[in-house]
């Protein structure tokens, strides 16, 4: 039987994000404005790194950040960046070459209240060489189409790039716990078997707030790519506001979990399990009884919510590979996709 890329790069996470801490300890940054506005951005799995980034900074720093797709960046310009104060755009793509990601950091070059932060895994991007700083993740070289490991320590670089800037000291410590927490979430990613092989389950929702809602909307990107299972993602309380009409016995809830949201998260649970559904929590202290999920998936760290988020990410990662086996899928080889998306070039205001 053929190697699986897809589950060999999920479990290499704890070396690749050692790594990443090493590399990112050694560089600095341009500092922080408060005058100014950060966008993160980003395309597909890049977005969802954006989404999550952007969260994480604004709380560290307490300057605004928001999180776009690139094409919205590239398209309406006018609607993301003030004409009257400084913009800094963080953008990031795992091979640098993504379309709407490019065209946008070369549309920003002209402008001058505006600078870039190039995120990338490609050494030889010339979306570098467009923008004013970047880093560049080179030791990660992935030859599945869907990514994890790139997922992962692109958005752990940048949770490290908000630490250095905010100047917080016990951030970078709570951040380098996690890394070093790593290697036993990879060890205990197969955990997640009975909700990837439950053959009953036809939908799965995941949920999360804050920081966590970007991973969350990534785990559902990872399933459907790799099994083309429906799935959705709200930020957890949300859900409640229609989408739950959809639970049945038919369908898991996922829910990231936090310290901050853990009661919340648990009477959601509660709630759904009325309606048949199959739940799953990760995170989280010892729950009561009445309290469990059908899945209880501990988060063995000590550092604080935000800073965990990494780590929840195998378990994610690898429920969509192992369904995609239990289905007969290749992981390495998704439907319809590759790893880059090339769009003919998008010509400015062409009708």
């Amino acid at each position: 039987m053929r190697e699986c890329y897809t589950v060999k790069e999920i479990l290499q996470q704890d070396a690749l994000i050692e790594k990443t801490r090493k590399l990112m300890s050694g560089k600095s940054f341009h500092p922080v404005q408060e005058s100014e506005h950060y966008v993160f951005t980003g395309c597909g799995t890049s977005f969802y790194i954006a989404h999550s980034a952007a969260k994480f900074f604004q709380s560290l720093t307490g300057v605004t950040a928001d999180a776009v797709p690139a094409s919205e960046l590239l398209l309406y310009p006018e609607n993301i960046l003030p004409e009257n104060k400084n913009t800094k755009v963080i953008a990031i793509s795992r091979s640098g070459t993504t379309t709407e990601v490019a065209e946008a950091v070369n549309s920003l070059a002209e402008r001058i209240n505006v600078s870039v932060l190039a995120v990338t895994c490609n050494e030889q991007s010339p979306m570098i060489a467009a923008a004013h700083e970047s880093i560049v993740l080179s030791h990660i070289e992935e030859k599945s189409v869907v990514m994890t490991g790139s997922f992962t320590c692109m958005l752990y670089a940048l949770q490290l790039y908000a630490a250095k800037l905010a100047n917080s000291k016990e951030a970078l410590l709570q951040l380098e716990q996690a890394a070093a927490d790593m290697a036993e979430m990879v060890r205990e990613a197969e955990a997640v078997k009975s909700l990837a092989e439950n053959k009953s389950i036809e939908k799965v929702i995941f949920l999360g707030c804050g920081a966590f809602q970007g991973a969350a909307k990534e785990a559902c990107l990872k399933l459907k790519e790799m099994t083309q299972t429906f799935c959705e993602s709200y930020s957890t309380l949300e859900f409640r506001h229609g989408p739950i009409s959809i639970t049945d016995d038919r369908t898991a809830i996922v829910i990231l979990g936090s310290r901050k949201t853990e009661k919340l998260d648990r009477a959601l649970l509660e709630d759904v399990k009325k309606h048949g559904a199959y739940t799953v929590y990760i995170g989280g202290n010892e729950p009561a009884e009445k309290e469990k999920a059908d899945l209880e998936l501990p988060v063995h760290s000590a550092a604080d919510d935000a800073c965990t988020l990494v780590l929840y990410l195998p378990y994610l990662q690898m429920a969509a590979a192992l369904r995609a086996m239990a289905m007969n899928l290749d992981p390495d080889q998704p439907r319809y996709l590759s790893q880059v998306v090339t769009l003919p070039t998008m010509s400015i205001g062409q009708k």
